[in-house]
C-alpha cells in the first residue's frame, strides 16, 4: 500500500514521500525495507529512524527528519486500523463437516460454519455468518447470533444467550453451574443453579474465561466488554458495556460491574457489590466493598489509590525505623 493510502485511513499527516510503497509492518528491532514500524514512545524514535525501516508512524508531538512518517495523534490508534491492512486471514471451517452432530431441531442461519467434531444440542439457534471452529459444544437452546467466532475447544452449556459478532477463544466455559451450597448436617449441599447466562452484542472473551450461570435470573456480560485470559464471572454478576477486564480476575458472585470499568490482573472482588462506571482497579487489587463512579483503587483492601500510596510510604518508613 502506498504511504497516503495508509495516512488517509489513520486521518495522519505525511512528512516526506506520499507514495512510497510500504510492503508490512514490522517491530522497530526487526524492520527490514519496505516496512513500516510504530514510534509508540518518544524514546523510541532515534532507533525507528536508525533501523532499516521505509517509513513510521509517530505522534504529532514529535519532531521526525530522515524518513517519511505518517504522523498522528495517538499511534496506538493508528497501529490498531493498520494492522487490520496487513493482518493475515486465519484459516476457517467452510461449511458444514461431515463429522459435526447436529440435531435436526437446530436452527441454522446462512453462511454459517460449523468445524469437524463439533455438537449441537437440541435446538440451538445459530445466527448468518458464524464460524464455529472443531471440538465446539454448544448445549441445548442456546443461541448464538450472527458473525460469531467460536474457537476449537469451548464448551457453552444449555441456555446461553450470545449476542452478534462475539468472539470466543478456545477453553471458553459459558454456563457452567454457578458456586452454591448450603450446610446441613456437615455436608454440602448444592444449590441447584436454574438461570441462564447472556453474553451481549461485540464481547470478547480469551482463552479459558468462566461465566457461571446464575442461580436465578442471568449472569449478563455487556456489549463491547473485553475479558482476558483465565478470568473467572461467578453466578449473578453483571458486568457492564465497555469494560476492560485483564487476566486472572477473579469475581465472587453478584457482583455488578458498571460500564466503562478497567480491572488489571489478579484482581478479586467479594460478593454483592457494585462498582461505579469509569472506575479503574488496580493490578492484585482486593475490592471488598462498594466503589463509587469515576475512582481508582488498589491494594488489599482497596482503596483509593492516592491513599494506598501513602499508606505504602508510612509502612516503609515506620519498617525502616524499626530495624
Amino acid at each position: 500500500m502506498k504511504l497516503k493510502e495508509l495516512a488517509k485511513l489513520v486521518c495522519g499527516k505525511i512528512v516526506g514521500n506520499a507514495d512510497l510503497d510500504v510492503k508490512g509492518v514490522s517491530l522497530v528491532s526487526e524492520a527490514e525495507s519496505g516496512d513500516l514500524v510504530f514510534v509508540l514512545e518518544d524514546k523510541l524514535l532515534a532507533s525507528a529512524i536508525s533501523s532499516k525501516a521505509s517509513a513510521l508512524v509517530a505522534s504529532s508531538a514529535t519532531a521526525i527528519s530522515g524518513k517519511p512518517a505518517i504522523v498522528v495523534d495517538d499511534p496506538r490508534a493508528a497501529m490498531a486500523k493498520i494492522l487490520l491492512c496487513f493482518a493475515p486471514k486465519t484459516p476457517c471451517p467452510k461449511g458444514i463437516h461431515q463429522t459435526a452432530i447436529i440435531s435436526k431441531s437446530c436452527k441454522i442461519g446462512k453462511g454459517v460454519s460449523i468445524g469437524a467434531y463439533s455438537v449441537l444440542g437440541e435446538n440451538v439457534s445459530i445466527g448468518d455468518n458464524t464460524i464455529v471452529y472443531p471440538q465446539v459444544y454448544i448445549g441445548p437452546k442456546s443461541q448464538l447470533g450472527q458473525d460469531c467466532i467460536v474457537h476449537p475447544q469451548v464448551s457453552i452449556y444449555h441456555n446461553v444467550i450470545i449476542g452478534n459478532r462475539v468472539v470466543l477463544h478456545s477453553g471458553c466455559r459459558l454456563g457452567i453451574d454457578g458456586y452454591g451450597y448450603i450446610q446441613e448436617k456437615g455436608k454440602h449441599v448444592k444449590i441447584p443453579q436454574i438461570g441462564n447466562v447472556i453474553i451481549e452484542d461485540d464481547v470478547e472473551l480469551y482463552a479459558d474465561v468462566c461465566v457461571s450461570r446464575a442461580t436465578l435470573g442471568s449472569t449478563v456480560v455487556g456489549a463491547g466488554t473485553k475479558i482476558d485470559n483465565l478470568s473467572h464471572i461467578a453466578h449473578n454478576c453483571k458486568i457492564g458495556r465497555d469494560c476492560a477486564i485483564v487476566s486472572l480476575v477473579g469475581f465472587a458472585g453478584s457482583v455488578t460491574l458498571k460500564d466503562h470499568v478497567y480491572v488489571a490482573g489478579q484482581a478479586g472482588f467479594n460478593g454483592h457489590i457494585t462498582i461505579g462506571e469509569n472506575t479503574v482497579v488496580m493490578a492484585k487489587s482486593g475490592v471488598t466493598k462498594d466503589i463509587p463512579a469515576n475512582s481508582t483503587i488498589s491494594g488489599f483492601p482497596a482503596q483509593d489509590h492516592k491513599a494506598e500510596i501513602k499508606y505504602r510510604g508510612a509502612l516503609r518508613r515506620l519498617a525502616k525505623k524499626a530495624r
